[in-house]
């Protein structure tokens, strides 16, 4: 009996060891965890805001906020940028690219003719980032009745920083505000399809890592509009937050041109093979 016994406490150290061991390995999953969730919390986290506003739609190819002549790029109308993190956004770069361009066209091309008020997307090119041109004309223009913005695509602007729990503003694209006014002006309210924007905006953090945030910029899903008068907001909604390896992302652009430049040669000498076919 003694014996049994004894053989049974040579089992207490191993026991205890091991409780020992666990112990040990909850408490480091337990510092990994806070200090994972205390990285997180000082990240800068940047994000659009809601803008409301109630103002009487200036002349079609007028900006919003000055009602200065738009040009081919950016308008003078700012939406609200924060930064909800705990340390300072830098060297931040926004670019925007319309995500309906094609439902946008077909609603624009729906438009009865105007007298005096015309509006057109075009020459739409895929292959170059989906940039487009955007023709419109306004009789009530001193200078000329139609305007052509040639070649629009995501076009890049920058910032310098965002402190926590501050804000900046950054612009929206001219073609933008130039296709709402034109919907307004001329649609019927129930026929009216909408620009929607992908917001990118690629930042560093303090420890000079970078990041990259999308979000959907849109018109609200409520608005009045009477008199010429318009009533809304712009609303914003996540898509995704990635942080950038950039040696990751240069092989994705070198595979990219890469597969292009072949695409480009066999198209080449599928035309010579034709050509040698057809003599």
């Amino acid at each position: 009996m003694e014996k049994i016994l004894e053989g049974n406490y040579d089992w207490v150290p191993i026991v205890g060891a091991l409780i020992s061991l666990v112990a040990v390995f909850v408490a480091i999953v337990a510092v990994v965890f806070q200090f994972k969730q205390f990285k997180k919390i000082r990240e800068p986290i940047i994000a659009p805001a809601m803008r409301n506003f109630d103002l009487e739609l200036p002349e079609t190819h007028l900006d919003w906020d000055t009602g200065e002549k738009l040009d081919d790029k950016f308008s003078e109308t700012t939406i609200p940028i924060y930064n909800y993190g705990g340390t300072t956004a830098i060297n931040i770069m926004y670019s925007y690219k319309c995500i309906n361009l094609a439902e946008v066209k077909e609603s624009l091309d729906n438009i009865k003719l105007h007298k005096d008020n015309v509006i057109k997307i075009d020459s739409i090119d895929k292959k170059v980032k989906d940039s487009f041109d955007l023709y419109f004309s306004n009789e009530n223009e001193k200078t000329s009745n139609f305007r052509r913005f040639h070649n629009i695509r995501s076009y890049i602007k920058s910032k310098d920083l965002i402190q926590p729990g501050e804000s900046i503003d950054i612009f929206l694209p001219s073609y933008f505000i130039v296709i709402i006014n034109y919907a307004f002006r001329l649609s019927r309210l129930e026929d009216i399809k909408l620009p929607k924007l992908q917001l990118k905006m690629r930042y560093k953090d303090v420890n000079y890592q970078d990041w990259e945030m999308k979000y959907i910029i849109q018109m609200g899903g409520s608005f009045n509009y009477k008199r010429n008068r318009l009533e809304s907001s712009f609303v914003s909604e996540f898509v995704s937050k990635k942080r950038i390896n950039w040696k990751i992302e240069n092989a994705k652009v070198k595979i990219s041109n890469a597969i292009q430049h072949i695409l480009t040669l066999l198209k080449r000498l599928k035309k010579k093979m034709l050509s040698l076919f057809t003599k």
